[in-house]
């Protein structure tokens, strides 16, 4: 102990440690690593290691050459049944089906699941299409996962005490991101902190050795960790406990500065790609800017205003990197929670966990945090969203913080004012005109954008068999994070062509989610769901005829008249812009585009093609008169409709117009001026 008292403060010693780690780190993430199944493999044998149960099927995750996520539908209740009775983890199973490689984002810049799945060393998902049960279990420590899984905890006290937040209820944890208080539902210092020191109190009358008991609750929380998610944010707090307990107990004298390092350096050692979770970020530079800058001894209420502030600051660039927003309220919000979820909230649910009956009460506790928290993110005040720079700029940010939180110097919070104020207002100075067919899949959603003035025409929308169930994957994982990317604030129109959710099927969640001034139906009779949005929002109206619409540099006329049937009366619009014409068709029919033609000049450089390539759509006399010189379908890979129809592809080939498809292209966007097509490829 003494030699290591000797050599690991010694700051030769640490740095060449850290250069070696940066270097491993630098290899370990750049080497590509292969699979050890192909395309062509149809079957699978390993331990199952995690199941997630949902109502109609269940999501595997099995260990056998690599982990291989898998997916299997149940046909019957009655399969189910047998699923839960005879399949555990630590089972090894056999699984057959199709392996698919996971697909990347076909919008730039937008969540890449391959990339995730990658990361933790995933690299095909299975369609499971029979699962067979080989061996039963032996593993003691899966007996005990086993065991925590019957139990059926709450989804606060599973995130809590095992680090898995998946079943909290999604418009809750939502809302906590929004309101800056996401770091508190994760596993955290002060939450490892607590338990240790609950342990180190009750061993006490045991064992009068203070170091014999730090080993005990060492062995205690080395046994805790097997249990629980390895996040960032965990290893952390654990490497954090453990490296400041043995130096303050065994008296090694090291400096603060050289523990954090040596914990980051093992973080990044257990796992290199830990380096790209935001949950790594948030837990080292805020514990870091907190073990540097906070000293002395202050009141509570003090200590609580003076952590809030500087957790908030020093997020800044992380919050602005991941998520695109800020909310300079969460300042207040964390003087509340930090100390609600720490003091009452993470021993509730250590309590609830050991004496059930008392579960009622804690669900009292929990419907108060995610009414209180459902209903500030409601307010828009203090949100501000920032668009996506280059990833320098997010470090500059960090090392402009942590030179004001320790100079204090003037300069310092002028130079980083002055950088948010710029940023903040890039889009609107900077951003060129532009117009985007996005990807949804078998539906529409076409974004404008001029001089900070927005409109997203048609939201898409997966159809669901359960028309109570709000429609969000579209919006939560491509248009939201689309429009914070590109700094776009508010929306200032949303037309909705017609009632089909494809359409319009995820405008509620859409509404919900980001800020709306005015939303347009088509004329014509509503639909159920038309209906529910007039009942559920206020700003809603009805387009007229020829109603003229000015967004920046572009004119947007709505052609069309009010028809029996929800097609034909799909709403069109004719966009005008100095350098370039084009024409929405929304899923107007022949007889919609009869009527164009006998009442309109409808020349356009561009056509987004009518109905997703239909053949009840883009007539031979329309695509004369119109005259695209390039046209765009909107349309689903591998749809049910078999869209777009040959019939309608031969007519563009025929008439010689160019086309693309989402299919091919994934995202497109045009910029008028230039009139310059980007194509976000989607890999094939």
């Amino acid at each position: 102990m003494k030699k290591l008292n000797q050599i690991l403060p010694s700051n030769k010693y640490l740095y060449l440690f850290l250069l070696l780690v940066g270097i491993s780190t630098i290899v370990r993430i750049t080497i590509p690593r292969q699979s050890h199944y192909s395309k062509t493999t149809k079957q699978v044998t390993g331990i199952l290691i995690s199941n997630k149960l949902e109502e109609q099927k269940v999501t595997m995750m099995i260990r056998g050459k690599e982990k291989i996520k898998g997916v299997y539908y149940f046909k019957t209740k009655e399969e189910k049944k047998k699923y839960q009775k005879e399949i555990n983890l630590g089972d090894h199973v056999e699984i057959k089906g199709q392996l698919t490689t996971p697909r990347e984002p076909t919008t730039k810049n937008l969540f890449n699941y391959k990339t995730y799945l990658q990361r933790k060393n995933i690299f095909y998902i299975i369609n499971i299409e029979k699962i067979t049960k080989r061996k039963n279990n032996t593993s003691l420590y899966y007996k005990i996962k086993n065991e925590i899984e019957k139990r059926k905890m709450n989804p606060y006290i599973e995130a809590f005490l095992l680090g898995n937040q998946e079943n909290i209820r999604e418009e809750a944890k939502i809302s906590y991101q929004e309101n800056g208080i996401s770091h508190l539902f994760a596993i955290s210092g002060m939450q490892f902190y607590l338990l240790a020191k609950f342990l180190l109190k009750g061993l006490t009358k045991i064992c009068k050795k203070e170091k014999t008991r730090y080993k005990i609750v060492f062995l205690i929380l080395l046994g805790y960790l097997t249990l629980i998610e390895k996040t960032a944010s965990i290893i952390r707090s654990v490497l954090f406990f453990f490296l400041f307990s043995i130096n303050k107990v065994w008296n090694l004298s090291f400096k603060k500065t050289s523990l954090i390092l040596l914990s980051l350096s093992i973080t990044v050692l257990i796992n290199p790609f830990y380096i790209t979770e935001v949950a790594f970020w948030y837990s080292y530079v805020i514990s870091i800017g907190f073990l540097l800058v906070l000293k002395g001894n202050t009141s509570y209420l003090k200590t609580l205003i003076k952590t809030s502030s500087l957790a908030f600051l020093l997020s800044i660039p992380i919050s602005l990197y991941y998520w695109k927003e800020i909310n300079v309220f969460s300042i207040i919000y964390n003087l509340f929670y930090i100390p609600f979820v720490n003091i009452v909230l993470f021993p509730a649910s250590i309590i609830t966990f050991l004496f059930p009956i008392l579960e009622p009460i804690y669900n009292v506790l929990i419907k108060g945090l995610e009414t209180s928290s459902i209903y500030l993110s409601n307010i828009q005040i203090g949100k501000f969203i920032f668009a996506k720079i280059p990833i320098i700029f997010y470090f500059i940010y960090l090392i402009i913080i942590f030179l004001v939180l320790k100079t204090n110097r003037k300069k310092w919070k002028i130079i980083l004012t002055i950088g948010l104020v710029l940023h903040y207002t890039i889009p609107t100075y900077f951003q060129k005109d532009f117009i985007k067919i996005i990807d949804v899949g078998q539906g529409d959603s076409i974004l404008i954008y001029s001089k900070g003035k927005t409109v997203l025409v048609d939201t898409g929308g997966k159809i669901t068999y359960n028309t109570k169930e709000e429609s969000s994957t579209i919006t939560k994982y491509i248009t939201i994070p689309l429009l914070k990317n590109l700094g776009i604030k508010k929306l200032d129109y949303i037309f909705l062509t017609h009632g089909d959710y494809d359409h319009m099927g995820e405008i509620l969640y859409l509404e919900k989610h980001f800020k709306v001034e005015n939303i347009y139906l088509n004329l014509g009779a509503e639909k159920e769901i038309e209906k529910e949005v007039r009942k559920e929002i206020k700003n809603v109206k009805k387009v007229k005829q020829e109603e003229i619409f000015s967004i920046g540099n572009f004119t947007i006329y709505q052609l069309n008249k009010e028809w029996k049937e929800e097609n034909t009366s799909s709403s069109v619009y004719y966009v005008i812009h100095p350098n370039l014409n084009i024409l929405l068709m929304g899923d107007a029919t022949i007889e919609t585009e009869r009527y164009l033609q006998e009442n309109y000049n409808l020349n356009a450089d561009i056509l987004k093609v009518g109905h997703h390539g239909s053949d009840t759509s883009t007539s031979l006399s329309f695509l004369k008169e119109v005259s695209p010189r390039l046209a765009i379908i909107s349309v689903g890979e591998k749809n049910r409709y078999h869209h777009p129809k040959e019939e309608v592809i031969e007519r563009l080939i025929n008439q010689k117009i160019p086309y693309l498809t989402t299919i091919t292209s994934g995202t497109i966007t045009i910029f008028p001026k230039t009139e310059v097509i980007i194509e976000d490829k989607k890999e094939r």
